[in-house]
């Protein structure tokens, strides 16, 4: 649908490849801190390269398979061009560096790495621990990271690049409430963090390729802790093609930033459970007090916990969040959430399906498919203005003892709900476990209404459809059924984006880093076109034929072989297979997990009951071709 280029990103690398000068080798089985650092003789310890200052264009290996553990503090800074750069070296995994220091009797640390007034670096190919369990004198109980980048002193603090790396297992030493709101929002646990105090600033930060799980709490935290009263906020922020699976609480949580892009990512089982200290409450993209976020392309699955929980959550003061393109799953917490002081926060060609179902003993009416309240900080009296709702399909259909209702609070101002598919059949309704609108000026239209849907809440829109959508294939449980017959009375059915009902615009001349985003949409979530179309349909699919995209094809996109459903479970079925070929399924690391052969009469691979959730990539290779995919395994 877009290029994806980032350009900083290509000079960084360029000019690194150019301008090496120091290098120096760790291994923590074979080194010594008496020998030289180079491959032959490496160091041992983190403390020596703690003592060690580094300059422009050093390069500092870790040796695969070793475990590093205490606490490392970079010291020194690349320059723009000349960055400083942090790797592995040898074969098998990847070198662990861990601030669970179990050696000297001081207790653990606070991080596994510290980054403190430093920049311009690039850190790649290492796994990051900090798993507490003793006390460290200094060091509060209830902190842990693993990489920590602080800007506090006056200026800003330039280029971080993380890329193909791995954060795991990062606790502090006990569990909190997550129900009691203060000692949840002081629980700073997470893999990577950014932090910037009065005077600094981070800027240009770009994290991808990596993979995060069993966090206690936070993915990644980018915050600026500089007060409500300064407009200091992180800039240039990039998080994209990461996975991120049971962690704690948020995977990804800006706060005052400005300009942040988030794109391309696995949100699988944010507020997990997984173990008693985990913190079990947390939407999979959660911002505050930002400027320009832009949050496209990912998939928020099964995200939990009693409070919050939605796949991606709007919280408080933020200006200009656009919500568009991304698959929404089994959210407890339910679709949209936007909290009070926004302004301009847009859902707009997003698929939810079966968002707002949670057993909640603490909080009443915490599941939505719609939430717009107006409090800051628990205060009610500002509400959020001109937010929009537009052209999501919305899908509530489970059965039985799973059935579920959903509430529908609307308390903003200038509120714009349009060409919207509201979908709930089986036993299951959308807003009528409540429905409260609070919005004078709210604007409802050219919606469609199929099922078991708040009357009051339908009677709101004069335009309405009240028909069955015609869904090309509901049974196979994944966004690609969701689109729409030839037949369907949601074709041409919308209104037109113009007057009240415009697209929004993107702010994409604030940064670089938008440079490959449209600041007006010209495709539907499933590629087909919008521009120029003055009827368009009601729903995620503007197809207008009936057309069908059975995948993202470019998944898997040599010839006509595909995956006709990227997200499976036990087994996956790849279509245009009309000559043997031999498949390899490696996780994000590169690990092989499960390899064979693929023929015309067996184009099926069933997985392992050994084999983890997760993301991983499917390879194909024969004498004729070779191509490759990813694909999310729930297994």
């Amino acid at each position: 649908m877009y290029k994806q280029i980032n350009y900083q990103v290509v000079v960084l690398l360029l000019s690194f490849s150019l301008c090496a000068q120091n290098q120096y080798y760790l291994s923590s089985s074979t080194g010594n801190d008496n020998n030289n650092g180079s491959q032959t003789q490496p160091w041992k310890t983190l403390s020596k390269l703690s003592n060690t200052t580094l300059g422009p264009g050093d390069t500092v290996y870790f040796k695969k398979g070793d475990t590093f553990r205490g606490h490392y503090v970079v010291n020194g800074s690349g320059t723009e061009g000349n960055p400083i750069t942090f790797k592995s070296y040898g074969s098998g995994n990847q070198p662990v560096i861990s601030g669970s220091d179990h050696d000297d009797g001081g207790g653990d640390y606070r991080e596994a790495i510290l980054v403190e007034n430093e920049d311009n670096m690039i850190f790649e190919d290492l796994e990051i621990q900090n798993h507490r369990t003793t006390s460290r004198s200094n060091v509060g109980d209830l902190v842990s990271f693993g990489i920590q980048v602080i800007s506090s002193s006056v200026g800003t603090k330039n280029n971080f690049f993380f890329r193909n790396m791995t954060f795991k297992n990062v606790y502090g030493l006990y569990w909190v409430d997550p129900a009691d709101q203060n000692a949840f929002n002081d629980f700073e646990v997470s893999g990577l963090t950014f932090k910037s105090s009065w005077g600094g600033i981070i800027n240009d930060v770009v994290v991808e390729d990596s993979y995060f799980t069993d966090l206690q709490r936070i993915g990644i935290h980018i915050k600026n802790t500089s007060g409500k009263t300064s407009d200091k906020r992180n800039t240039n922020i990039v998080v994209r093609r990461n996975e991120f699976y049971q962690i704690g609480g948020t995977c990804v949580l800006p706060i005052r930033t400005e300009n942040c892009l988030i794109e391309n990512n696995i949100f699988n089982q944010p507020g997990a459970k997984t173990n008693d200290k985990m913190i079990g409450r947390g939407s999979a993209v959660w911002n505050w007090y930002s400027i320009n976020t832009i949050v496209q392309y990912n998939q928020a699955i099964n995200a939990k916990g009693i409070l919050d929980s939605h796949g991606i959550h709007v919280d408080h003061s933020n200006i200009d969040t656009f919500i568009q393109y991304n698959l929404m799953q089994d959210c407890e917490g339910g679709f949209v959430e936007i909290l009070g002081g926004n302004q301009r926060a847009v859902y707009r060609y997003n698929i939810s399906i079966n968002d707002g179902w949670r057993v909640n003993p603490n909080w009443a009416n915490s599941d939505h498919t719609i939430w717009l309240n107006d409090k800051i900080g628990g205060q009610s009296g500002h509400p959020s203005y001109d937010s929009y709702i537009y052209n999501n399909t919305i899908v509530i259909n489970k059965s039985g003892n799973d059935a579920f209702d959903t509430a529908i609070d609307i308390n903003g101002q200038n509120t714009r709900i349009f060409n919207n598919i509201f979908y709930a059949v089986n036993g299951s309704g959308i807003g009528n476990q409540q429905g409260n609108y609070s919005d004078p000026n709210l604007m409802m239209t050219n919606n469609l209404f199929f099922g078991d849907i708040r009357n009051n809440f339908k009677t709101l829109d004069s335009n309405r459809l009240e028909v069955n959508p015609d869904f090309y294939n509901e049974q196979s449980g994944d966004q690609y059924g969701f689109q729409i017959d030839a037949s369907s009375q949601a074709i041409d059915a919308g209104v037109a984006y113009t007057g009240n009902y415009a697209h929004p615009a993107i702010p994409v001349d604030a940064s670089t880093i938008f440079a490959n985003v449209e600041e007006y949409p010209t495709l539907d979530f499933f590629g087909h076109s919008l521009s120029g179309d003055s009827t368009p349909n009601i729903g995620a699919s503007n197809a207008k034929n009936g057309e069908i995209t059975l995948a993202n094809k470019s998944d898997i996109s040599t010839h006509n072989v595909y995956i006709q459903n990227p997200i499976v479970s036990d087994k996956v079925v790849i279509y245009g297979i009309d000559k043997p070929y031999q498949y390899t399924l490696v996780d994000l690391l590169g690990r092989t997990k499960q390899k064979g052969f693929l023929k015309e009469n067996q184009p099926e691979i069933i997985f392992q009951k050994s084999l983890k959730s997760g993301m991983y990539i499917l390879k194909l290779q024969n004498e004729y071709n070779a191509c490759s995919g990813r694909l999310l395994v729930l297994n």
